[in-house]
């Protein structure tokens, strides 16, 4: 989707930032950061949020360096209403270096139709809502006047005093839909380090046969969700490395599906993952955040909605565990490809699952 006249994409300024990103990710021995962290807690139940949430901003967010968004999973419930996953977006100071993004009005287009609900910059360069059920929630009925399709809807926040407009996805799946959830550096790369520098220069460096199997998995009827430790100020790269990169590899493509990034800013995320090695925290709770929306009375077991969990460390072991899914249904896979079940202790490869197929993952 092309920007309207008038946008500036300050796409120079995003490359720029990422590659600085890289390159304090892998100093992390020399470096020291002095940060305050917030404590993460567990989604409130809407009720809850409805009753204290007045518009105001948090005022101890660390400050967010590039423009980023994260895509959003949206379900329909059997009796009609829909939950959604959280709105998350930010404009980052390097994106307006001569104008205050503080207060200014963001709109949400999802195929073309406006959402009745605006949302506002605050200081940090986060994006929340002016009101609703919380500060990024959306209610049913304002989902509902979005008229999303089942599957993947494009959708874009404009913020037309800065000339911004920051592209995201959203995807609407039915209740009783089957997801297989995803790591993506050194899950579906060879190594972190690989999965951040190589496709810079144009190298793929993927896991053998991974594409393949995540291909297959989805062609079977099952949702392929990537979930990762990343900035959201990393969309556009992780996008075009998932999307465009690792497409038509020996026929098989990744399927389309939701990214979510790490809802916080670069620094923050980058503290989690080298400083405190706590990555797993925030990944438990998008997965309690995804869990939530598809639980039912008829459906109250994790693994019937999240049959799979892939990553490579074990902090995504811990993240997976601690939203509930069986260690029998955990895959970390090493450096060389080698790919053990947490549970059974089996090792086995991308390449073996990938012929194992209709066993693993049968057609629903």
């Amino acid at each position: 989707m092309s920007a309207p006249d008038g946008v500036k994409q300050c796409k120079m300024n995003r490359k720029i930032l990422t590659l600085s990103q890289t390159s304090v990710g892998l100093l992390s021995g020399g470096i020291v950061l002095v940060l305050l962290f917030t404590s993460i807690e567990q989604q409130p139940e809407q009720a809850k949020l409805e009753a204290e949430y007045d518009g105001s901003c948090e005022e101890n967010i660390t400050e967010a360096l590039a423009n980023g968004a994260n895509d959003v999973i949206v379900v329909k419930k059997s009796d009609g209403q829909l939950l959604s996953t959280g709105w998350f977006a930010q404009i980052g100071k390097f994106n307006s270096l001569f104008q205050s993004r503080e207060g200014r009005e963001i709109s949400i287009f999802v195929n073309s139709v406006p959402a009745r609900v605006r949302m506002t910059v605050c200081g940090s360069g986060t994006f929340q809502f002016k009101s609703g059920p919380g500060p990024n929630s959306m209610s049913s009925e304002t989902l509902k006047e979005l008229n999303l399709q089942p599957g993947l809807n494009e959708g874009r926040y404009v913020c037309p005093e800065l000339d911004e407009v920051l592209y995201f996805s959203v995807f609407l799946y039915d209740e009783d839909q089957k997801l297989v959830v995803t790591d993506i550096d050194g899950t579906i790369t060879e190594s972190d380090v690989r999965g951040q520098v190589l496709p810079k220069l144009g190298i793929t460096a993927q896991h053998k046969k991974v594409v393949e199997l995540f291909d297959k998995v989805d062609k079977n009827g099952y949702k392929i969700v990537y979930l990762t430790a990343r900035s959201m100020a990393q969309d556009e790269d992780t996008k075009e490395y998932i999307f465009k990169m690792l497409q038509n590899i020996n026929g098989y493509s990744l399927p389309p599906g939701p990214v979510l990034f790490s809802p916080i800013t670069f620094l923050s995320g980058l503290i989690a993952e080298v400083v405190t090695k706590t990555p797993d925290i925030q990944k438990t709770k998008i997965m309690n955040e995804i869990w939530y929306m598809f639980k039912s009375q008829n459906n109250t077991n994790i693994e019937d909605t999240i049959v799979a969990g892939y990553g490579n460390k074990a902090t995504d072991t811990k993240a997976y565990v601690n939203s509930g899914i069986p260690l029998e249904a955990v895959y970390i896979v090493n450096p060389e490809g080698e790919l053990k079940n947490e549970g059974t202790g089996d090792v086995t490869s991308y390449e073996e699952q990938v012929q194992n197929i209709e066993t693993l993952y049968p057609i629903l």
